[in-house]
């Protein structure tokens, strides 16, 4: 309360908003404002008050008008003064002079509806003057600076004009946070002279923010866009729309509501309550593809609807329901400075336990500078959860920061409003919350950000990191201060949180690469135009179909999109057929009654929906139809061409073409004679449909298999009959690349149909009990193993535990031809286990085609998978893969062979060789125990590694290796990695071993499976440097941790390329003979079709 100090020191008060209308009908609440609250000079007396505390104060103000304040909960009558108003509030205090009064509203409100009606017809009616179309420009010599709308601003309004030129479709506006959407929202608003508008924001923050705005046109007024208006009645809704609010509703220009209060309403309060709008924006449109959101759009097919967001994308994959109509780039609002420069200040902390309070004393030390640089900068500490919130501020903000009076908000906050206000006020220099401030909270003053929790989606992100960029007057650069270490991260976001990350490029480039498919497939969308008027009111947006990767393919001389309907009846209605000249697709959706397979009657039949998608690629002449109906491919190609001749028979199968590898999952075969016309052919029996092709014994009638095509994992399905498929779904854009990929094979006659054959490994089973007659190259745990994502396996012995990256197997006797192999667990440095894998003739009668038993050391188990079994029982389940000198492999009694002999002689000129001095050349391993061997042969090529370009060398030798040496190089876009495999001669001089060069090949064959996954190396190499150093003080030679963790988030921003080597002085390059040829062939072309890169062989 007032002190008769207090009263004498005031000279001025702020007088609240007046409103010329206020009307609340439960959930919703509608007003206009009379006038804008503002300061006056007045004489400010006690009124009626006693006691030391004043409750009533009078107040006459130089322009000859009264107000009574009243403090007090009770009525009174103040006649007697006759003032022209009444303000009530819950307190008030004397600030520089002003008598500042809270919670004040005044007490007369004019609420009836008829005057509501009233306002609304006059802010209409006004709107008549429209906007003035007036630019911001910059201070020149002798002009002054002329504020106006911003370039993304005019740029905007005049897209949605012309946009709402020609039609009157969803369209999304991409503006970068900060650049002004909802300035473009209120002159659209007044240009549009909508009846009524809906604005639906995310949150209540944004909701009441939003509501404001429109109250007074925002900028608008102060910038000279609109002159000549009346002030709109606003309406706020907060919970369901109901028909007892649709009076007040009414009577607004404008409502602002989220999508949980609409959403709140069934269908048919929904469908009303959208009946009353003319116009639908939605803020933030990033939110819209929301169930609730579907649903409520497709009650405003009436309504010209406006999408804005920063971000038109979600991480779900989902596509916004809408045409980009205008798209202002990220960057392009960086170099016009609506953002300001953006500092990124790493914390590099792998232990999570140390991470928050370094995060915390990097922010809270960036805070002080600038405050002592003269800054109002606030810090913003973003938490994922409530809980860790909560350990934030009690353990470290209010406990070593408390100066800086650190504050916790989330939406569990009790008294939220108060604390938010008094955040407003400056009171907190440091504010810890969740997830609270991305969207609907903008504090120009919050400019340092302590990610304790890195936002995961871009989208949020972007928006995030928007509003503390955005420029205003007062304040510096944002700073941003989080944990490289951080695991976690998704790929989009990788690039930022990563050492010397300059945020200012970054930004503009991930918005890019975001916006940009969705840009290019909603180009195509937009390319796409009705071909008849509407018949119905379906419309199923072509954003959201994704059609299987399938297709049917003709040879054509001419596309006609207008013949479609030849090719149905009468009763198969057709919907939104459109095409797109552009890109020469055709589209549309067909409904039918089809019966029913278990009866004549025609009382029961089933509603189908069936889409068609038809792509015209005119440089080769083919027209692809993809249907979800069967066997309709051919009479719709009739209708659509003159001549169509489907690309079928042998012909279909050159999709197959450039497959290398290939693992059949399926052969269907036609036979020549009448006896068997079909057989289907799965799993191992794919090998017995291959001889009948290739000796034109019977025609493949369908193919289903997997293979590798420039490196990359590819499955493929072929008919005879001409369909062709992948296992997939995806956009329209998508299905068009593919098919445009698919023509350029189709039409390669160099090609022939069954040379994909050559590259197909057949199973076959071993019988006899005898093993190939083939050298083994190396052995390895089952490749499926690797394939998992949460792949870990944990060795026992005794009472000790190994991990995978400390484990290995190797061959001990491989006998060709004969009926066993041995082979050696080796768990860390002691433990050992030998065990032999026997084959068992079919003709034996036990029913096991194999069987695996321990004949040496000690017993082992292995967890994996969340199982525990004996070493002995795993590998029965999973025996073990073992590779072969002809390039087959094999896996238990499973023989996968090469159709072909494809072996290669490797090119002489590709050896590489290196002077080895005083190597000594029987000595491999660079370390023994913890002694450094200066002149073993790892320690000789490490000296060669570290006068070329490896931004890492690691030493991974050991047990569990993934190589004796990894290098790895980096540039601007590309990451290659080189698996080194180093072998010691057992001559002493070099000479040309065969069992050497067999061994160290088969140790490049193993390490394959560490070139799956970069990210899976680099947590191997990051086990064994801080579990398993073997002795060394590192095991990195060049390069350390810490950097390696951050290239491993930037590789997926870059290439990643994969390298096999092997390092043998042992082997001579003058006198190496076609056997060693022949050995080191058939190894690199084993890597060259994984890796899509052959063997590097270092020699003598």
């Amino acid at each position: 309360m007032a002190t008769e100090a207090d009263i004498a020191a005031a000279k001025h008060i702020r007088l609240p908003t007046s409103f010329a209308y206020q009307n609340r009908n439960g959930a919703v609440e509608a007003s206009c404002i009379a006038r804008a609250s503002e300061v006056h000079d007045a004489t400010i007396t006690s009124y009626r008050s006693r006691g030391p505390n004043f409750k009533r104060l009078k107040a006459a103000t130089t322009d000859g008008a009264t107000y009574v304040v009243d403090l007090v909960s009770n009525s009174i009558d103040f006649t007697d003064l006759a003032p022209t108003g009444v303000i009530r509030g819950t307190d008030c205090a004397i600030v520089d002079g002003v008598l500042e009064i809270a919670d004040a509203r005044f007490r007369e409100i004019e609420a009836r509806i008829e005057e509501g009606y009233r306002l609304k017809s006059e802010a209409h009616a006004s709107w008549r003057n429209g906007i003035n179309y007036v630019s911001e420009l910059e201070a020149v010599e002798n002009h002054p600076r002329r504020p106006g709308l911003r370039p993304p601003q005019i740029g905007a309004l005049h897209a949605i004009a012309a946009h709402w030129s020609l039609s009157s479709d969803p369209a999304i506006i991409v503006m970068p946070t900060g650049t002004g959407k909802t300035e473009v929202m209120l002159a659209v608003t007044v240009e549009s002279r909508g009846d009524r508008v809906l604005v639906i924001v995310p949150t209540d923050a944004l909701r009441r923010q939003t509501a404001d705005k429109f109250r007074e046109y925002g900028l608008l007024r102060r910038l000279g866009i609109v002159a000549d208006v009346k002030n709109p009645v606003v309406g706020v809704l907060t919970g369901k729309p109901t028909a007892a609010q649709f009076d007040v509703i009414r009577t607004c220009n404008i409502v602002v509501t989220t999508m949980a209060s609409i959403s709140r309403g069934d269908d048919h309060e929904q469908k009303e309550f959208a009946a009353l709008f003319s116009e639908v924006f939605f803020d933030e449109a990033h939110h819209a593809q929301a169930t609730t959101w579907n649903k409520f759009s497709g009650f405003c097919g009436h309504a010209r609807m406006l999408l804005f967001t920063a971000t038109p994308f979600r991480e779900d994959g989902k596509a916004l329901n809408g045409k980009i109509i205008y798209n202002y780039p990220l960057q392009l609002a960086q170099e016009n400075e609506f953002f300001k420069p953006i500092l990124f200040l790493q914390v590099f902390e792998p232990d999570s336990s140390l991470a928050d309070l370094k995060i915390a004393t990097t922010a809270v030390e960036k805070l002080r500078a600038d405050i002592d640089n003269g800054l109002d900068h606030m810090l913003l500490a973003r938490a994922k959860t409530i809980c860790q919130a909560q350990n934030l501020f009690d353990n470290i903000y209010n406990a070593k920061f408390r100066d800086l009076n650190p504050i916790l908000v989330h939406n569990q906050t009790r008294g939220r409003e108060k604390i938010l206000k008094n955040i407003r006020s400056g009171q907190h220099r440091i504010v810890i919350c969740v997830n609270m401030f991305g969207e609907g909270f903008d504090l120009p003053q919050l400019k340092v950000a302590a990610l304790h929790s890195v936002h995961k989606s871009l989208g949020i992100t972007l928006q995030f990191i928007g509003r503390f960029a955005r420029a205003a007057a007062n304040v510096g650069d944002a700073s941003f201060v989080a944990n490289t270490a951080e695991d976690g991260v998704p790929e989009a976001l990788e690039g930022l949180y990563q050492e010397d990350a300059d945020w200012n490029n970054l930004l503009s480039d991930l918005s890019y690469d975001a916006i940009d498919p969705q840009a290019r497939l909603s180009d195509l969308v937009g390319n796409l135009r009705p071909l008849e008027e509407a018949t119905s009111e379906l419309e199923i947006s072509t954003l959201t179909m994704k059609p299987k990767l399938s297709t049917e393919v003709f040879r054509v001389p001419d596309f006609d999109p207008t013949g479609y309907r030849k090719a149905f009846r009468s009763t198969q209605i057709i919907h939104q057929p459109i095409f797109s000249q552009k890109d020469q697709m055709l589209v549309f959706i067909v409904n039918q009654q089809d019966k029913v397979d278990w009866t004549d009657s025609r009382d029961i039949a089933i509603d189908t929906w069936d889409l068609f998608v038809i792509f015209y690629d005119e440089d080769r002449s083919l027209l692809f139809i993809n249907s979800s109906r069967k066997r309709f491919a051919s009479r719709l190609a009739q209708c659509l061409s003159t001549d169509p001749q489907p690309v079928r028979d042998e012909g279909v199968f050159r999709a197959f073409s450039n497959l290398r590898r290939m693992t059949l999952h399926s052969v269907g075969l036609t036979g020549l004679s009448r006896n068997v016309r079909y057989q289907m052919f799965a799993g191992l029996d794919v090998r017995d449909a291959i001889d009948p092709v290739l000796q034109q014994d019977k025609m493949k009638s369908n193919v289903m298999g997997v293979g590798y095509e420039n490196g990359k994992r590819v499955n493929i399905g072929c008919s005879r009959k001409g369909k062709i498929w992948s296992l997939q779904t995806d956009s329209l854009a998508r299905w068009r690349e593919w098919c445009h990929d698919l023509g350029v094979k189709l039409c390669n006659d160099n090609v022939e149909p069954n040379d994909f054959l050559k590259y197909t490994l057949i199973p076959e089973l071993i019988k006899n009990g005898v093993l190939p007659a083939q050298q083994a190259m190396m052995i390895d745990w089952p490749d499926q193993l690797f394939e998992s994502a949460s792949f870990k396996i944990t060795v026992v012995c005794g009472n000790e535990k190994y991990s995978f990256h400390e484990c290995q197997l190797d061959l001990v006797d491989w006998a060709a031809a004969g009926n066993a192999y041995t082979f050696k667990l080796t768990a860390g440095k002691d433990a050992e286990c030998i065990f032999r894998l026997t084959l068992i003739a079919e003709d034996a009668g036990q029913g096991l085609s194999y069987s695996i038993m321990r004949i040496e050391g000690a017993e082992m188990s292995i967890e994996a998978f969340n199982t525990v079994e004996s070493a002995v029982e795993f590998f029965t389940t999973s025996p073990p893969l073992v590779r072969l000198a002809d390039g087959s492999q094999l896996s238990g009694e499973i023989l996968l062979r090469p159709r072909e002999e494809l072996a290669e002689v490797f090119d002489h000129d590709l050896i590489s060789q290196l002077a080895w001095g005083d190597t000594l050349l029987n000595q491999e391993s660079r370390w023994s125990g913890e002694e450094l061997r200066p002149r073993s042969i790892q320690q000789k090529f490490i000296e060669h590694l570290e006068n070329g370009p490896s931004a890492f060398i690691i030493d991974d030798d050991d047990a569990g290796e993934s190589a004796d040496i990894v290098a790895i190089e980096d540039t601007e876009d590309t990451i290659t990695v080189t698996l080194w495999h180093c072998k010691f001669s057992s001559g002493a001089a070099p000479g040309n071993r065969v069992k050497d060069l067999y061994e160290v090949c088969g140790q490049a064959q193993k390490s394959t499976k560490w070139t799956w996954n970069f990210a899976n190396l680099v947590a191997h190499l990051t086990e064994r440097e801080t579990r398993h150093r073997g002795g060394r003080p590192s095991r990195f030679v060049r390069g350390s941790l810490n950097r390696l963790a951050i290239l491993r988030k930037a590789s997926r921003r870059k290439y990643v390329v994969f390298r096999v080597g092997i390092v043998q002085p042992g082997l001579s390059k003058a006198g190496i003979g076609n056997e060693h040829l022949a050995i080191l062939g058939a190894t690199s072309l084993f890597l060259r079709t994984v890796t899509n890169h052959p063997l590097m062989v270092v020699s003598s």
